[in-house]
Formats: structure tokens, C-alpha cells, sequence
């Protein structure tokens, strides 16, 4: 009878040891999963390296902006070589402010990346 007993408790404390293993195992899968979610949505400060003048030095900086202003006519100012079109620069803007539309408002302030090739 006293074997059995034993026998018992031990399959118990196996028991409770096996469910206490997976509760930690499915924990840190939640985790990471949660991880990887959460690390992909994090902003990427990484700006495109492949420079068409590799002199040129890309630094950002906050305007106003005044009445009349689009960010078509703040793109054919500031952008330069290093992008493609006007467009594309445009939609780094967009990107940068976390802008969803083209629509920008006199007084708001808005960051727009330049480069500067005299920074050396």
C-alpha cells in the first residue's frame, strides 16, 4: 500500500512538473511571438544608403509651413540627384510626418530630409 502511494505522488509531482513546463514553454513562445510582432512595427531610422554621390551627407530638419505651401513646391526645393523623382521624395515627406494625405496646413511644422554636400 505504501509503494502505491508513493507511486502516486510521484506520477503526481510528474504531472504538476510537465504542466508547469509547458505553461513556461507556451509563455516564452507568447513572448517572442509577441516580439517579432511588435519589433517589425518599431520605426525604422535606417535611411536608403546607395547615395548617388556617396559626399553627400542626408540630415533632416523642421519647417513651418507658410500659406501657399505644398509638398510638391517644399520637394522641388529641398530634394536634390539623390532621388529619383519628385514624387519619391514626396513620399519620404509623407513617410517622415506620418502623413496619410498631401494635405498640409499653414503653421504646422513638418521634418524635411536634405542633403548637404559640403558637410566634409
Amino acid at each position: 500500500m505504501n509503494a502505491h502511494r508513493l507511486h502516486v505522488t510521484s506520477k503526481r509531482r510528474r504531472d504538476v512538473y510537465l504542466k508547469r513546463m509547458m505553461l513556461v514553454f507556451t509563455a516564452l513562445i507568447l513572448v517572442l511571438g509577441i516580439s517579432v510582432f511588435y519589433g517589425t512595427r518599431l520605426v525604422d531610422a535606417h535611411d536608403r544608403t546607395d547615395y548617388t554621390n556617396t559626399a553627400d551627407h542626408k540630415y533632416y530638419k523642421s519647417i513651418q509651413i507658410v500659406s501657399g505651401d505644398t509638398l510638391w513646391n517644399i520637394a522641388e526645393e529641398y530634394m536634390n540627384e539623390n532621388y529619383d523623382s519628385v514624387t519619391e521624395y514626396i513620399d519620404e515627406l509623407k513617410k517622415i510626418n506620418g502623413l496619410t494625405s498631401d494635405d498640409i496646413q499653414e503653421g504646422q511644422f513638418i521634418t524635411i530630409a536634405y542633403f548637404d554636400t559640403d558637410s566634409r
